[in-house]
């Protein structure tokens, strides 16, 4: 894809922007979606799901890490498998990456509203709050990168800021005798744990979107600022996940009222400080208010990102045409209206998650596939980037036990987890793969 004036004015960014954007992407996942998961296997049993998805993703940051490293210039893992499996397959990931953004929109959009409507004492409006937001972040994405930067990084961090307040309320009343107690909600079996996995998946799912922007890391010392961004990213959020679930599993002795609230809104954080401190205590006013913050950082991201990945498909399609980040802008905000008013939050996050997990299918695979490539003829160049430089990112830099081992680890949780996802939703997945194989029969 050639460069537009918008990429060109694009800043280098260092490690801590590259946390920063991981954090952002991510961070409404722990504001939300995991009491869904709750509602499933219960307060204690959700940590085996967490945990097992906790390894899928330092295995796939392990792989992007290296495949960004390889090929610095690529604008997202589609550049990844390209290489690997081909032009056609490359298109297939893109709109599976597409298709998960899409759908992280509007859940986290919904989440907006129904954090503003426990505010205002008016959950009622919920949707129409999402459906302003939504608008707002869709034009927001048609200004500077530079801007929405600046940006996540300060949302990323008044978010984190807002998690440490609910810490920091919550572990008063923590104990263990609470923790004894709440095992009576709900139960970890292979069926609760299977259909639980997804909303695991959600406490850490976008961070992938890390690689759509790593080309504008700053090339000096490219692997050590990958590294460091990536990996302080992933151990940000796996602490926070930790400290969240065990703080809310043991902060509060759960009855079957309490239990009903906090394992089906779309707003479990708040509901648990207004159970302990009540819902007009300032303390619960506060996090309340600052918990937008996080949800925020992750649609301004997550938003931005969709539209960028919508313009690709456009300008193939429209190449000399000036308005395709607006229509990209247009698309997400029809698509985003329809899910908020259409679709259950539970359902939006299973959607996103099936398109993430075919994606960390395909980085993982490609790794594998292009390590093997690598033994039998010269490293594959990526167009327009020169070969000296490239040399200096090679495979042979990564050659420990744990970063030959982690792809195929990568590889097999992630079929797991489509084989999940094609169980709870069969006629969704059976569409998507009819399609795709249409797609690759007549293309």
């Amino acid at each position: 894809m050639a460069a537009s004036n918008f990429e060109k004015k694009q800043k280098k960014i260092g490690a801590f922007s590259v946390w920063a954007i991981g954090v952002g992407l991510v961070i409404s996942g722990e504001s939300f979606g995991w009491n869904l998961g709750w509602a499933i296997t219960g307060p204690i049993g959700f940590f085996i799901p967490v945990a097992v998805t906790a390894v899928l993703y330092y295995a796939l940051v392990l792989c992007l890490i290296e495949l960004a490293c390889v090929y610095p210039q690529a604008d997202g893992p589609h550049i990844y498998i390209k290489n690997a499996f081909g032009k056609k397959w490359a298109e297939i990931i893109s709109i599976l990456i597409l298709f998960e953004f899409l759908f992280v929109n509007p859940a986290i959009a919904t989440s907006i509203g129904e954090y503003l409507g426990f505010l205002s004492g008016h959950l009622e409006n919920t949707n129409w709050i999402a459906s302003a937001f939504i608008a707002f972040f869709c034009l927001v994405s048609l200004f500077n990168f530079n801007f929405g930067i600046q940006v996540i990084i300060t949302l990323t961090l008044l978010a984190i800021f807002e998690l440490l307040i609910f810490s920091g309320s919550i572990v008063s009343e923590f104990s263990l005798s609470n923790l004894s107690q709440n095992k009576q909600f709900g139960e970890l079996t292979f069926n609760t744990f299977v259909r639980a996995m997804p909303f695991a998946i959600w406490m850490f799912l976008a961070i992938e979107g890390i690689s759509i922007v790593s080309k504008n890391t700053k090339q000096e010392k490219l692997r050590k600022t990958l590294v460091v961004g990536y990996k302080s990213a992933f151990w940000t959020l796996a602490i926070l996940a930790i400290l969240i679930l065990i703080l809310a599993s043991g902060g509060l002795a759960l009855n079957p009222e309490s239990w009903d609230i906090i394992s089906k809104d779309n707003h479990p954080m708040p509901a648990t400080l207004a159970l302990i401190l009540g819902k007009n205590n300032t303390i619960t006013q506060i996090f309340t208010f600052l918990g937008l913050f996080g949800l925020i950082a992750s649609l301004q991201g997550i938003a931005f990102t969709t539209t960028f990945q919508i313009e690709y498909f456009l300008k193939r399609i429209f190449p000399e045409y000036k308005l395709n980040r607006a229509l990209a802008s247009v698309v997400v905000f029809i698509v985003s209206i329809f899910a908020i008013w259409g679709s259950s939050t539970s359902v939006l996050i299973e959607l996103s998650v099936f398109g993430a997990v075919c994606m960390y299918f395909g980085v993982s695979a490609s790794l594998i596939i292009l390590r093997k490539k690598e033994k039998i003829q010269p490293k594959a160049i990526f167009e327009g980037e020169n070969e000296n430089f490239q040399h200096k990112h090679q495979n042979l830099e990564f050659n420990s036990f744990i970063q030959n081992t982690f792809p195929y680890l990568a590889l097999i949780l992630s079929v797991f987890c489509i084989l999940i996802l094609a169980y709870l939703h069969p006629i969704i997945v059976s569409s998507i793969i009819v399609l795709i194989m249409i797609y690759l029969i007549f293309s």
